[in-house]
């Protein structure tokens, strides 16, 4: 089946061929954020639909990942991509691409429509410096460059050559439309928002790290700003400043963005929809995260009870039924049995997800302090990483290390741990200590292994059984754990090594990044285990959301060295902001001295908001009277009813969620 769309290079914007134009009554998404924690719907009536799908099928040969998944994307939309890994969301990714067909199902994209497509995995090749590989993302402009220039070069033989002179008119219209005049500070600006240095612009691709070559491409993947974002895990390998960065980015873009992120405060900060796909289809849930979850475990309950409700509906009928068939009333038992034939079964709502069971086992308490640093400091062929390094380390401390990329977190850890020492200064350990080492490369596992021999090798001691149980923990069960290691997914790797280290019992958790590769239910496992864990935490994030939730101090490198600040990522945040924003209001005082002006006042029409005020005030009442109706209902059998009750509730509450939005832009 064709799409009418091409197979493409993994991660360019992508010029689309002939394809059909959007169905009028495709399904749309796109609502807007009032606030941090609060969604409003956006009049979505003249915005274009950048892209839908309906009943899309994609099988392989293990299991079937899509099944009649459907959406729509507008301009304006940016919407966060979730499920649990292994759940698809690369495939639907892949298909919205073109990379890859469904086996079922359409897809439709206006012909105007570029696609901008991030893989999750990187290959890069070719001789190209970083910013000539940026600015390639730019092939058209760049052509367009060329030719100028090749008239310029033209024009002084044939100086009177109309066709020339009117090709360079048009080219050099469309070229500055474009903003290719600028181009070179475009590709600069994204590059040091995504945490390159200006040294770095010369560097060759082939010779940059794998985290580097993750936000090149992104950094190639943004410039080309094309009307369709589609990136696969854009926050991977992102510091904070890089995440902040792209968060900005994704607000002020006019486009649509459909992304994949296990990231919550990113997609808290940048979403207008959340579609999560569980079992081949896609449930959409309008607003950021907070709002997604507040509304999903809604749903779920809403879907469970309605369930229920018709389960046992029918075992009621269904026991009229047998008692009666054959009795006096065997015509309203036929008439029953005939009635349940044409009824549509209501599929079991999806329940939790299958989650590792991390759990951290008793360990040996140490000493009170754990880690003395005193004037240490270290340096790589003679250029200083970190310097005055002077903190302590406590029992039960439980610390996020921030910094930006290459600052010398990493440094830091190896000293912790012992894989290096400081050139100045001490740095000891303290007694009773059982380390617990977390790399985000994974390197503690051999990739020859299997999960059998890995978790076999920390503990001997136990029989093939107990050790298969406690792999299932992390979810690898059957002949999983006979695998190879290199054959898992960098999740199912994670979970390995996190598998490992729990095994190992340690007092001290050293984690570095140990969030990646993980999707939302396995960070929420490690949340909870890390807050029943009653040694000690040293761990480096970029997830603020995951900082928050067990971090109780801070260490910040700054200027290679560290400071330490109490309290969670937020606290520690909005500090910075602060000691940023104490010279601003003497800025605002000066200006406003200088140039005093009072602002035009916007006429309100007061029968307008009267009006409207009435209309919230009968909406909220009719929203009283149906939750108290619902409330009654709840036992009912009759699911149909309550089925409707629950669409009456949820359309009442989107209409006063547009009348309060109207009467907000008319206050202003």
């Amino acid at each position: 089946m064709s799409l009418g769309v091409p197979m493409l290079h993994r991660d360019e914007a992508i010029p689309l061929h002939k394809a059909s134009l959007v169905k009028e009554n495709a399904p749309a998404v796109g609502l807007g954020i009032a606030s941090s924690s609060k969604w409003t719907p956006r009049n979505d009536t003249l915005l274009m639909i950048l892209a839908s799908f309906t009943a899309i099928d994609k099988t392989y040969p293990s299991r079937n990942v899509l099944s009649g998944a459907a959406g729509a994307i507008k301009e304006g939309d940016r919407i966060a991509l979730l499920g649990i890994n292994g759940s698809g969301k690369t495939t639907l990714l892949e298909i919205l691409a073109g990379r890859i067909n469904p086996d079922m199902g359409s897809v439709e994209i206006p012909n105007a429509v570029r696609r901008g497509y991030l893989a999750q995995t990187i290959e890069i090749s070719g001789d190209d410096i970083l910013f000539d590989y940026v600015l390639s993302g730019l092939e058209r402009l760049l052509s367009i460059k060329r030719r100028i220039e090749e008239i310029h070069d033209l024009l002084p033989q044939d100086s009177h050559n109309t066709s020339l002179l009117g090709e360079l008119g048009t080219l050099q219209k469309v070229f500055e439309a474009s903003g290719g005049y600028n181009l070179e500070s475009r590709a600069a600006d994204i590059l040091r928002g995504l945490g390159f240095a200006d040294s770095d612009f010369g560097m060759k691709v082939v010779e940059l790290s794998g985290g580097q070559r993750n936000r090149a491409a992104l950094a190639r993947t943004l410039i080309a700003a094309p009307e369709l974002f589609l990136l696969d895990e854009p926050t991977n390998h992102l510091d904070i400043s890089g995440l902040e960065f792209l968060e900005s980015y994704m607000r002020g873009f006019s486009g649509g963005i459909l992304y994949v992120s296990h990231d919550r405060a990113f997609i808290q900060k940048t979403a207008t929809a959340i579609w999560e796909l569980t079992l081949g289809r896609i449930a959409v849930y309008p607003g950021n995260y907070e709002n997604y979850v507040v509304e999903r475990e809604k749903r779920l309950e809403i879907l469970s009870k309605t369930f229920e409700a018709q389960r046992e509906f029918i075992a009621k009928t269904e026991d009229f039924i047998r008692r009666n068939i054959y009795g006096q009333k065997t015509r309203q038992a036929q008439s029953r049995r005939k009635m349940l034939s044409k009824l549509e079964r209501l599929e079991r709502p999806p329940g939790t997800a299958d989650v590792a069971h991390i759990r951290f086992s008793g360990a040996e308490r140490s000493t009170r302090i754990v880690v003395q640093c005193q004037k240490a400091s270290f340096a790589y062929n003679s250029i200083p990483i970190l310097h005055d390094l002077d903190f302590e380390i406590e029992r039960g401390d439980r610390i996020g290390l921030v910094g930006p990329n290459g600052t010398g977190k990493t440094t830091l850890i190896n000293l912790i741990t012992g894989k290096l020492a400081p050139q100045n200064g001490k740095l000891e350990l303290g007694r009773k200590l059982t380390i617990g080492y977390y790399d985000q490369l994974t390197e503690n596992l051999n990739p020859n292994s299997t999960p059998l021999q890995t978790i076999w090798d920390i503990r001997p001691e136990l029989n093939e059984g107990q050790v298969r149980a406690y792999l299932a923990k992390f979810l690898f069960r059957g002949e999983d754990v006979f695998r190879q290691v290199d054959s898992f997914s960098g999740g199912e790797q994670s979970r390995l090594a996190l598998g490992r280290l729990i095994a190992t019992a340690p007092n001290f958790l050293v984690l570095d990044e140990p969030t990646n590769h993980l999707d939302i239910p396995s960070r929420e496992a490690l949340e909870a285990a890390l807050a029943e864990f009653e040694g000690t935490i040293l761990c480096v994030s970029h997830d603020r959301y995951f900082l928050d939730n067990f971090a109780e101090k801070i260490f910040a490198l700054e200027n290679g060295t560290v400071r330490i600040y109490l309290g969670d990522f937020s606290e520690y945040r909005d500090k910075i902001l602060a000691a940023q924003e104490i010279v601003k209001p003497q800025v605002s005082k000066a200006k406003t001295q200088e140039a005093p002006s009072k602002p035009r006042e916007k006429r309100i029409n007061p029968i307008i908001i009267q009006k409207l005020d009435s209309e919230i005030a009968s909406l909220e009442k009719k929203i009283v009277e149906t939750e108290d109706t619902l409330t009654a209902s709840e036992s009912s059998s009759d699911w149909q009813h309550l089925a409707g009750l629950l669409n009456e509730r949820d359309r009442l509450y989107d209409e006063l969620e547009r009348l309060y939005q109207k009467k907000n832009e008319l206050l202003g």
